[in-house]
């Protein structure tokens, strides 16, 4: 990874840990929403810092299933930043989701079920009638995606990386030859963009005009060396002998 990799990679973290310290530093987080923006936002920065990491030891092999699971985060942080209502929406569906989860286990092996079960239905139940909610909605990953207008990014990035995590052949064969780290970093800079500039415009920090600032000499870096075909010289096979089938 050459210096002008390096510098952009810690540019665009350092910028994402410093919004969500002044926004912690603020005490911001103060109801469901921006709690559930702010804890999005930092699961972002954490596993994009894992990622970097494996990246720098030459371990790229389980990049692409973290990636994945950033790309979720973003979709989530992103549709509850564009519709308000949905982080309660979603935080409960998840709820929801965990509760049937645990009435099939009661079910099917006859499991003590039941704390977890009371434990899950009050706390849907409380959150249903503070906030109202009627919503009997799935919010699955496409439906956050689309609510936060990254339809296009679920049918791309989040495909080729869901193969990965779902351990597809053709997942298996694109990691064959350590291919992928310019894929993987170049996401990885779309998904921290996205994240800064989502975070700063519903979450109270310092300086927000600043931070936008930055994102947008940060974005103009990347594009400059997608330009330069940086990332696709990355994913280019070092090795042409694989495996036929």
């Amino acid at each position: 990874m050459n210096g002008e990799l390096k510098n952009l990679i810690e540019e665009n973290f350092n910028l994402l840990r410093k919004v969500l310290d002044e926004s912690y530093t603020l005490k911001s987080v103060s109801d469901v929403r921006t709690a559930f923006i702010y804890r999005h936002t930092r699961n972002i920065y954490r596993l994009g810092q894992d990622v970097v990491f494996l990246l720098e030891a030459n371990r790229l092999d389980s990049c692409p299933i973290i990636v994945r699971a950033m790309l979720e985060s973003l979709f989530k942080l992103v549709a509850a930043v564009k519709i308000s209502e949905t982080a309660v929406q979603i935080f409960i569906n998840e709820i929801e989701a965990e509760l049937a989860w645990a009435k099939k286990e009661l079910d099917l092996n006859g499991n003590d079920s039941a704390a977890t079960i009371e434990r899950f239905s009050g706390k849907a139940e409380e959150l249903r009638r503070e906030y109202n909610v009627t919503s009997k909605k799935k919010w699955n990953t496409l439906a956050c995606a689309e609510a936060a207008g990254l339809g296009q990014m679920y049918s791309g990035e989040y495909f080729v990386f869901s193969k990965h995590a779902h351990a597809m052949t053709s997942g298996i064969m694109l990691r064959e030859h350590k291919t992928g780290a310019g894929h993987v970093l170049q996401t990885i800079f779309t998904i921290v963009t996205y994240t800064t500039s989502s975070f700063v415009q519903s979450i109270k920090t310092i300086s927000p005009e600043g931070h936008i600032k930055e994102v947008v000499r940060l974005a103009k870096q990347t594009l400059k060396l997608n330009a330069e075909d940086v990332f696709c010289k990355m994913d280019r096979p070092k090795d042409s002998s694989h495996p036929s089938g």
